[in-house]
């Protein structure tokens, strides 16, 4: 899949918190990060472009 420079500046200043939220996604705030309610392996730090998967 290819992706312009444009679309990948615009993920890169996404709000990842938000984002999930405002599709109805339930994040638990656990001190400095956020973790998916219903994938808890999915983790946000910094409330932006900082996603980490932990399988």
């Amino acid at each position: 899949m290819y992706y312009t420079q444009e679309q990948i500046d615009r993920a890169n200043q996404a709000d990842l918190v938000s984002f999930l939220q405002s599709h109805g996604e339930q994040l638990i705030r656990a001190g400095n990060e956020y973790r998916w309610k219903r994938h808890d392996s999915l983790t946000v730090r910094g409330n932006r472009d900082s996603c980490d998967y932990c399988v």
